[in-house]
């Protein structure tokens, strides 16, 4: 009767570490990856919004001037 425990001591382990894919292979977790760090983003260009807003009419071109200037 014992030894039909020892396939569930066995099988139980290895579900719970296909389950959690590789990552126990690296960690505790993706942030410490090396290989998944990506540069963060810089967003959109303001001085392309601006623009944008020009061409669409939500402002003028004196105020696109004034967000140019404000921008540097």
């Amino acid at each position: 009767m014992m030894f039909l425990w020892i396939p569930f001591l066995i099988l139980i382990p290895l579900l719970f570490w296909r389950s959690r894919g590789d990552a126990g292979m690296r960690g505790c977790c993706d942030a410490h990856d090396a290989r998944s760090a990506t540069p963060p983003s810089a967003g959109p260009d303001p001085i392309e919004i601006a623009r944008q807003r020009l061409a669409r009419g939500e402002i003028n071109t004196a105020q696109f001037d004034e967000i140019r200037r404000a921008i540097g």
